[in-house]
């Protein structure tokens, strides 16, 4: 006796599920990875950039202004922040960041947008 034509194999059906949700985990894993290095092309972020002033990026998290800036907490960074898009808790060097699109920032740097990675 056979299935009915309408009604596919379920091992089928279960093998195509788990192909997708696959392809999508590798997809993911892609986006990121690529985000990081696209990070690396990018110019980086000048402290005078008006978006810089604003939020008062600082490249070196240890020259921020504490008295115009009250948040900031001794060992925030951004290689720490939810927002920079290169490798988490990088200790130097540069990656993107959320914030200031289309720039690189220090990943020893801050800025009052710090969210800390969860």
């Amino acid at each position: 006796m056979s299935l009915p034509k309408n009604n596919p194999n379920p091992s089928r059906r279960s093998f195509l599920a788990t192909a997708a949700v696959a392809a999508s985990a590798a997809l993911v894993g892609l986006g990121a990875r690529s985000a990081r290095a696209a990070g690396a092309n990018l110019p980086h972020l000048s402290e005078s950039d008006p978006l810089a002033k604003s939020l008062g990026y600082q490249s070196k998290a240890k020259n921020v202004d504490k008295s115009k800036f009250p948040t900031y907490k001794p060992g925030e960074r951004c290689g720490e922040c939810r927002f920079f898009q290169g490798t988490p808790g990088q200790k130097s060097g540069y990656g993107g960041c959320q914030i200031f699109a289309g720039y690189s920032v220090d990943s020893d740097g801050w800025c009052a947008s710090f969210n800390a990675r969860s």
